[in-house]
């Protein structure tokens, strides 16, 4: 799939645009309520689904089918004058269908016997996808929504210096085939029918050198077009405070650059390697899969330095300045709904006392106004918001996206720079992440090791290889050692000490006893065991020449990858193990204050401190 954005700078367009997502709000909150007041009245008739064949005669007696919810979909659009001028028939069946799948996941139970929830109503807000339906690959020039008519070459043709600032929108073709004759640059058309006119959104692609084979890949093949979605994005800068895309889904796979083919077809199978995920740093090691090849241990490290964290740090309180910008807008938009504060009550009490006038609040800094049980008398939705305070909004939400993009380009950079150094073949440890950020909410956000194991999943996966999931009560590889001695250590002990002579940093050691792990069944992580004849191989090429500084060094020869723009591709490194190739990494270190155990649980407010507060776009960097 590509994103392709559209240009809406024309205000008729725009417009159209608006009123179509309207309608489709519209809509879809019509169909969900159906659905849900359904689903109450099957749910409520116990004695009719209490016969053998009584659950399928209630939901046929109550309407809980899809072809039920496309008619009411169809009867809403013929009922309603207005919807008929914004939608089509076709679309607003593609509607009921995806509020059938909420309920048939509500329905049915998955196969491990989980349901989802009731149907709820959506808001405005969340509204923010429009689904096209595919067209026919059987039928000549057949779609039945959102339709992509043009080429690439003629967009190349018409705009060939630079991007423009705004694209004029192109006008119908003449003739009965209409739009099927258009051959200029890349459109986005929604057919109109009777009094309502075509939808025509241009489109906007970009013109750097790099991105060509890309858009050559997607766009250059109009037999491999399959399906359009119309999606919207809150955007303050852009006309009318949203940005539109064009969602195109092709019946092919998706775009590499040479770069990381060469990378993954480089990348060694011959290898096994364990990775050691923690809160604020991921230690990689390997080693030949073949117990008697002679050395080629070797190890990294990703983690986060000072500048980064201060990067953050800044970042952070930037974020928390909107916020409470944000609040303050709120409270002064709606003061009826907030207490007074103590020393704001403190003061209006002394102001009694003395005989003078009740001075008014504007700003009332006490908690919001509630019942007995602490439920706010007014829901959130329903205050008054200023335009002031909707803009900020829309800024706070895109620099929060803008982060979160950016930090999973880095993590999916130093996958593919850890698959190209250990392989595709990689062991890590089954553990909870989500208990990791009720201890370290701040630091677990800023280093983030969900975010990089699964962009090493998915990395080992198109690498032809597997990230397997170990199980901690069976292999326990922090308490491990290469020598087979098996010893508890405590979490503030970050150097791994044997009495064998083996001494080197505790998540390096950890990561290599995890290329020691095989699994009976890749699925099952308890079926996760140590192959001792690995382990013996592990401390044979430790007690070599040379080799014993791997455990406390990194045996890459690159070091920290350059700052790259996102899906630049990762550099090239060498393979050594010799002692004078070699860099030091933090070895001997004592434990981090994210790792330090707390004698105390924290208090509930920094228990509940939001993750995403910390910069997400923080960038990590592979110490290799």
């Amino acid at each position: 799939m590509i994103r392709l954005e559209v240009d809406t700078t024309d205000p008729v367009t725009r417009r159209q645009v608006e009123k179509l997502f309207g309608a489709t709000w519209q809509l879809r909150r019509a169909l969900q309520r159906q659905a849900g007041t359904r689903v109450d009245a099957y749910w409520a008739a116990g004695r009719l689904r209490s016969s053998e064949d009584g659950p399928k005669l209630a939901r046929e007696r109550f309407g809980l089918s899809r072809s039920s919810l496309e008619q009411a979909a169809a009867g809403h659009v013929d009922r309603s004058g207005w919807l008929g001028r914004h939608l089509t028939k076709a679309l607003a069946m593609h509607l009921a269908d995806e509020v059938w799948e909420t309920v048939d996941r509500h329905l049915f139970a998955d196969k491990i016997g989980n349901r989802h929830g009731r149907p709820r109503v959506g808001t405005w807000w969340a509204s923010t996808r429009i689904p096209g339906r595919a067209r026919s690959h059987t039928k000549p020039n057949t779609w039945e929504t959102f339709r992509l008519v043009g080429s690439l070459d003629a967009y190349r043709t018409t705009f060939p210096a630079q991007r423009p600032s705004r694209i004029p929108v192109p006008a119908r073709p003449p003739g009965l085939r209409g739009w099927w004759d258009y051959d200029g640059p890349l459109t986005v058309v929604f057919p109109g029918a009777g009094p309502r006119p075509d939808l025509v959104l241009p489109v906007r692609l970009p013109h750097g050198p790099a991105k060509q084979s890309r858009l050559q890949h997607f766009l250059g093949r109009p037999q491999v077009w399959h399906k359009i979605d119309l999606v919207r994005v809150e955007d303050p800068k852009a006309p009318g405070g949203w940005r539109y895309y064009a969602h195109l889904m092709i019946l092919d796979h998706g775009w590499t650059s040479p770069s990381v083919r060469e990378q993954r077809v480089a990348a060694p199978r011959d290898r096994v390697g364990g990775v050691d995920g923690n809160v604020s740093n991921l230690a990689v090691a390997s080693m030949p899969a073949d117990p008697t090849a002679p050395g080629g241990l070797h190890t990294s490290m990703v983690a986060v330095d000072d500048v980064q964290r201060a990067a953050a740090e800044q970042v952070r309180l930037t974020a928390r300045r909107r916020q409470r910008a944000l609040d303050r807008s709120r409270r002064n938009s709606n003061p009826g709904q907030y207490e007074l504060s103590k020393r704001q009550q403190k003061r209006a009490t002394r102001r009694a006392d003395a005989g003078l006038l009740v001075r008014q609040v504007p700003t009332p800094l006490g908690p919001r106004v509630a019942n007995a049980a602490g439920i706010p008398k007014q829901a959130y939705r329903r205050d008054r918001l200023s335009a002031a305070y909707r803009r900020r909004r829309a800024e706070h939400a895109a620099a929060g996206r803008s982060g979160t993009q950016a930090k999973q380009a880095r993590a999916q950079h130093i996958a593919r720079t850890v698959v190209t150094e250990h392989g595709p073949n990689l062991v890590v440890e089954h553990t909870n992440i989500r208990a990791w950020a009720k201890l370290w909410g701040r630091g677990i956000a800023l280093f983030s090791p969900g975010m990089l194991i699964a962009a090493l999943k998915l990395e080992c996966a198109v690498a032809a290889g597997q990230l397997l999931r170990a199980g901690t009560t069976q292999t326990a590889l922090s308490q491990q050692c290469p020598c087979g001695v098996r010893a508890k250590k405590p979490l503030g002990q970050r150097t791994h000490r044997c009495g064998c002579g083996i001494v080197g940093d505790r998540d390096v050691v950890a990561a290599a006893m995890g290329a020691c792990v095989q699994l009976a069944d890749p699925d099952q992580p308890g079926t996760a065991r140590i192959n001792e004849t690995l382990r013996a191989a592990l401390a044979a090429r430790i007690a070599s020449t040379g080799l014993q500084e791997v455990l406390a060094r990194s045996t890459a020869t690159t070091g920290t990858p350059p700052r790259v723009p996102a899906g630049t591709a990762a550099p090239h490194q060498r393979r050594g193990a010799s002692a004078e190739q070699t860099r030091a990494v933090t070895t001997g270190r004592t434990a981090t204050p994210d790792e330090t155990p707390r004698k105390r649980r924290p208090r509930g407010n920094a228990r509940a401190r939001k993750l995403h507060a910390v910069d997400p776009g923080v960038e990590l960097r592979l110490n290799s």
